[in-house]
């Protein structure tokens, strides 16, 4: 009897210590963290955690699955001590301004911040392995105190520092942590460099890994050779080129967003096209001009544009086709997003221990792309708050072919948000009690849809 009481409290205390190794995360915005941070002169660890998985798994199989090594108590004592920890998750919209402010595209990410802010160490993707994160740490403390550390670097360089030599530092630095190369800054790098910089391979190639805006100086003193372009382009292997081209794209259309200029965005789109030309896919070279103007148009508000060609696009490229035509294009665009996205992102970080596997946290279900991306045409149009009745028409038969082709409760939800907004509520209200008992087989949450289905039957929808 002695021995089971003595078992019991040695289970509770170790259940209660390993309660107390939890790693507490700060519950104020990241701006009052930062501050503290400043004040205390402490680093600040940032976590940008995976959406949960839904899989239809209870809790425990879904812990045990995805086990991480972050939980582990000697990784937790670390950061626990040394660190103030912030969590954030893209499913708000502050999670997703931060994850936009810091670049992310990959979950789980985490940032290991200099107590001024600055990101000085950068690694992505779940291990149950404590090891990995423990040499995370290690190789941040050592960025930390390294007297030419990318804090140390942005002070000079706002002090005044232009020299090649510096601002070529500068910039790898930057790179190393998948920070912003502006284009202020590549532009004064290449300023720098003689002429005859651009006949070399290395140097060539090195700006166009910084994503030099389409026709901007950099851009233009790169292609200056079009033999090392030509040459860039084949030796490469895929993932490579597709970073290169990816890097590009996205500056040129962020900035043409920012200064709301559609000349640099129609630029980028076509620069988008071009990127195409080695698959002799036409479909696919106009899909990625016409999916960049979408994304320009959409994002400075500009509805008059962005309604006809999003209906036209989705017309042409999802409507007009046979199912099996267009998975067939889906696919090879899939694929070469798959190869890039095996590439490592950011150069310089720790190696990792070869013992050590990492597992990029992911939805294990397989959705139809073609399914998928009629929902997302759909939903957009919906969102964008039209009431013009053929646009809402057209999303319409959008989303019942999404629903035909894989029934799920979100395509269900988005179809009946637009039933509703084509003032069928019988119908909609019907649709979403569907999306509900969808989400029940699924083993979804449902409280989202069982709060649309109550607007829906008061008319606040």
């Amino acid at each position: 009897m002695i021995s089971r009481i003595f078992s019991m409290l040695i289970c509770l205390l170790l259940t209660r210590a390993a309660i107390g190794q939890q790693l507490h995360f700060e519950t104020d915005s990241l701006g009052k963290v930062l501050q503290r941070a400043r004040q205390l002169q402490k680093p600040v660890f940032l976590l940008f955690e995976s959406l949960p998985p839904s899989t239809g798994l209870t809790k425990q199989e879904i812990a045990q699955r995805y086990r991480s090594g972050l939980n582990e108590v000697t990784v937790v004592r670390v950061l626990q001590q040394d660190f103030l920890s912030v969590k954030v998750s893209i499913s708000n919209p502050e999670g997703r301004r931060l994850a936009r402010q810091y670049r992310i595209t990959t979950f789980p990410t985490y940032l290991y911040l200099h107590p001024d802010g600055t990101v000085l160490h950068r690694s992505f993707g779940n291990t149950s392995e404590a090891s990995r994160y423990l040499l995370d740490i290690d190789t941040f403390r050592r960025k930390l105190t390294a007297p030419d550390n990318l804090s140390v670097l942005e002070q000079r360089y706002a002090q005044g520092e232009r020299n090649m030599s510096f601002l070529r530092q500068y910039i790898e630095a930057r790179r190393s942590v998948g920070a912003f190369i502006s284009p202020e800054l590549l532009d004064s790098y290449v300023r720098e460099l003689p002429v005859k910089a651009f006949e070399e391979f290395a140097q060539v190639l090195f700006v166009y890994q910084c994503g030099p805006l389409v026709d901007s100086r950099a851009y233009r003193l790169a292609r200056l050779n079009q033999r090392l372009i030509d040459s860039i382009y084949t030796t490469l292997p895929l993932a490579s080129r597709t970073a290169l081209n990816d890097a590009i794209i996205s500056n040129t259309m962020q900035a043409a967003i920012k200064g709301k200029d559609e000349r640099l965005a129609q630029r980028g789109a076509d620069f988008a096209r071009g990127s195409w030309r080695s698959s002799r896919s036409y479909v696919l070279a106009q899909h990625a001009y016409s999916q960049n103007m979408l994304f320009y148009y959409r994002a400075v508000n500009d509805t008059a544009r962005y309604l006809p060609l999003l209906s036209s696009f989705y017309e042409q490229y999802y409507m007009a086709m046979p199912a099996d035509s267009v998975r067939k294009w889906q696919k090879l665009l899939q694929d070469n997003r798959t190869q890039f996205r095996a590439a490592t992102p950011y150069p310089n970080l720790s190696q990792s221990d070869a013992s050590v596997t990492t597992q990029l946290i992911a939805n294990p279900r397989s959705p139809d792309p073609l399914a998928a991306d009629l929902n997302n045409g759909a939903w957009a149009v919906y969102k964008s708050g039209t009431r013009r009745s053929t646009y809402l028409t057209q999303a319409l038969r959008w989303s019942q072919r999404s629903v035909a082709l894989q029934p799920q409760a979100a395509y269900y939800d988005t179809l009946a948000h637009l039933l509703y907004a084509l003032r069928l509520h019988a119908e909609a209200e019907a649709t979403e009690q569907q999306a509900i008992a969808q989400a029940k087989k699924e083993g979804r949450p449902i409280e989202g849809f069982q709060q649309a289905l109550r607007k829906i039957k008061t008319r606040t929808l």
